[in-house]
């Protein structure tokens, strides 16, 4: 196997490249594919606001980091540019494409371009760890010809080759997080999500799933990743967007850009 940047380079290939701009309708090409764009957005539950009218503006193959207080809105901030959660008011583009004013039936169309991590692991149980992250590579890349290959690729990238034929019940809680990494970057999306993918692993694992994710970076995606370890801040030097209801502004955390 050659190295991350080489398995990802060759997996853009594989699947065709990336879609064709010129075939998305107007609304869809309101940004630049692998971008990210909210307007004036405001999301809640019930009538209970998680954050309003937030602006954000992520350019292509940036690299930036949702930082703030617990409970301030990070992981429901992703789940809104994963079309997850629909928002109560304002337009959101990921990728050119309007989330917004999608369907919850239409929300193949954005997670077939982005990559998630989520924290709870979201695996099937009842799926070997190969199989996890075999089966949306085959659902959402079905031009890929050795779908299998590359899960067992992306399986080896993190560490977890021998494990291939694991169920999650007899996989750690860092390991099941590995397997979601594997899973989301498999496909070498243009934009990845990230939320607190170092919560629950070491800190030589976290040293490991951050170079992946600067090695995706460098290939041109965009990396979009909820924290608040203080040894990622500290150690990988990016843009910051603080979201806190008493400071919604982007500063930067350390220098621009990913340390290698």
């Amino acid at each position: 196997m050659g190295t991350a940047a080489s398995v990802f380079s060759t997996l853009v290939h594989a699947v065709g490249g990336f879609p064709d701009d010129g075939k998305r309708r107007p609304e869809a090409v309101a940004v630049r594919p692998g971008s990210v764009s909210l307007q004036d957005v405001t999301v809640g539950y019930a009538r209970t606001p998680v954050f309003e009218k937030l602006d954000l503006s992520i350019e292509p193959g940036e690299f930036v980091y949702l930082v703030g207080p617990s409970g301030v809105g990070k992981t429901t901030l992703l789940k809104v540019l994963f079309g997850m959660v629909r928002p109560q008011s304002g337009k959101i583009f990921v990728d050119g494409v309007a989330v917004h004013g999608m369907h919850r039936w239409q929300t193949a169309k954005i997670r077939r371009r982005v990559g998630c991590v989520f924290q709870n692991y979201e695996l099937l149980q009842h799926l070997t760890a190969y199989q996890n992250v075999l089966l949306p590579l085959q659902l959402g890349h079905p031009r890929v010809n050795d779908p299998g290959g590359y899960a067992v690729d992306a399986l080896e990238l993190v560490g977890l080759k021998h494990k291939l034929n694991e169920l999650p019940e007899n996989l750690s809680g860092g390991e099941q997080q590995r397997v979601a990494v594997a899973r989301a970057i498999a496909h070498q999306p243009r934009i990845l999500l990230a939320d607190e993918p170092t919560g629950n692993v070491d800190s030589d694992t976290s040293a490991r799933i951050l170079e992946l994710f600067a090695e995706l970076n460098d290939v041109g995606s965009t990396v979009i990743m909820a924290t608040h370890d203080e040894f990622v801040l500290s150690r990988y030097s990016a843009r910051a967007y603080w979201l806190d209801p008493k400071k919604q502004d982007q500063e930067p955390a350390h220098a621009q850009g990913v340390a290698s």
